[in-house]
């Protein structure tokens, strides 16, 4: 277990025996999941930050006034719930459920402030985390290397999802991805189809994966 949670993008760079100090003085929960339990309503409000440390689940951003859900695979050593930890927005923006068994550890707010104040390797993972996640959406916009649809779907499933992400996927209904890129439905369908056949997208029922 020490060696998974060495391995943690927030814990990089510490020793065994840093870990243990931390692990004796603040209590971390550890918490298992069944397939298919909810971790997190989307609306909740951030109270800590999860590691997943084994198995896998699958975050749904639901897109209001549509059928359209961004789906994304977080799988061992993921994060939930860093970059929400602060700021104007301390709420989970996706349902997070379980997929087969998951562990997880739990540190929560308070406990999770201590721990910036023991060593600033700390403050300095954490610092570069959140950088990292506010550089994508930038990243995202200023990248022409493709354009209409393909970039508007591009935009909608990388800019809400994490760079740990194992897989991202777009879930919802012809009719409602047209209206989302201002296109007409038989535009969107030839799209599809010629995409799906040059390999730059997978399709399983109304779920087109990303590659």
């Amino acid at each position: 277990m020490y060696e998974t949670i060495l391995e943690l993008p927030l814990f990089k760079g510490i020793g065994e025996e840093q870990l243990s100090y931390m692990l004796e003085k603040t209590g971390f929960d550890f918490l298992k999941f069944n397939d298919r339990e909810s971790i997190y309503l989307a609306g909740e409000k951030v109270k800590g930050i999860d590691f997943i440390l084994d198995g896998k689940v699958i975050n749904r951003y639901a897109i209001k006034n549509s059928d359209i859900n961004v789906l994304e695979i977080m799988g061992k050593g993921s994060i939930l719930g860093a970059n929400n930890l602060y700021g104007m927005i301390t709420h989970y923006l996706a349902d997070s459920l379980s997929i087969g068994k998951v562990s997880v550890m739990r540190v929560d707010k308070a406990q999770y402030m201590s721990i910036l104040q023991i060593h600033p390797i700390f403050i300095l993972n954490f610092v570069n985390y959140l950088s990292a996640a506010a550089q994508r959406n930038a990243e995202i916009l200023i990248e022409r290397e493709v354009s209409g649809i393909s970039r508007d779907l591009k935009i909608l499933g990388l800019s809400l999802t994490s760079r740990m992400a194992e897989r991202i996927m777009i879930e919802g209904s012809d009719e409602s991805f047209a209206e989302y890129c201002g296109v007409s439905l038989p535009h969107f369908r030839e799209w599809k189809k010629e995409e799906s056949a040059n390999g730059r997208i997978k399709i399983e029922g109304n779920i087109i994966i990303l590659k």
